[in-house]
């Protein structure tokens, strides 16, 4: 059975369905929500929160669009709301951006878009791939914010949240380690870039 059937299925009140959904999606979010919070007990929290906005508002899901897309995007937004609640600040987000990866989530996943065809999906993913290698590359104070800049789409306030640095500081980072790719990948960033993110 595929997700959309799995999706429709649980619109219809089909309790197993919607537990395949779980398993589908559970790491995948644990993961999105460790790389914004670094806190175990808060992530499992994010995830069964997620579950249950989702498990609410499944009704209001547009079956035009891709249900990771939507999933992943609810998850975030628990996350941040999390981040903005916290008394401490989270430590630093220093893991790699990594694609095709069973155990993380990929930038392709994170990264809004609309449906494709097969053909399509699979170009987006090598572009996907190719934009998460540009990022890994980058020297680690960059890497972070640009990764959650770019990708989680974090705003900068919650990016110096995230950090324990001020805005400025963000935007300083931020801006450095764009001229830092662009310095290093020149035409091939652009091209790539304005296929795949809002990068410029």
């Amino acid at each position: 059975m595929n997700e959309a059937q799995l999706v429709m299925l649980s619109r219809q009140g089909d309790e197993t369905a919607f537990k395949e959904l779980v398993e589908l999606y559970k790491d995948k979010l644990f993961h999105m929500a460790h790389r914004i919070l670094r806190s175990k007990t808060e992530c499992e929290d994010v995830v069964q929160e997620t579950f249950l906005k989702v498990y609410l508002n499944l009704n209001r899901f547009d079956e035009n669009k891709r249900f990771s897309t939507w999933i992943f995007h609810i998850g975030k937004n628990v996350c941040l709301d999390l981040l903005r609640r916290r008394k401490t600040p989270p430590l630093p987000l220093d893991q790699p951006v990594t694609a095709h990866s069973d155990q993380n989530l990929s930038l392709h996943d994170v990264i809004p878009h609309a449906s494709l065809t097969p053909e399509g999906e699979v170009i987006e993913r090598e572009l996907a791939s190719t934009m998460a290698g540009m990022i890994e590359k980058l020297p680690e104070k960059y890497k972070t914010v640009v990764y959650q800049r770019y990708v989680l789409e974090m705003s900068m306030e919650d990016i110096g949240r995230a950090n324990n640095i001020p805005v400025n500081t963000v935007k300083s980072r931020i801006h450095r380690g764009k001229d830092f790719m662009k310095k290093r990948w020149g035409k091939m960033l652009l091209l790539y870039s304005l296929l795949l993110l809002s990068f410029f």
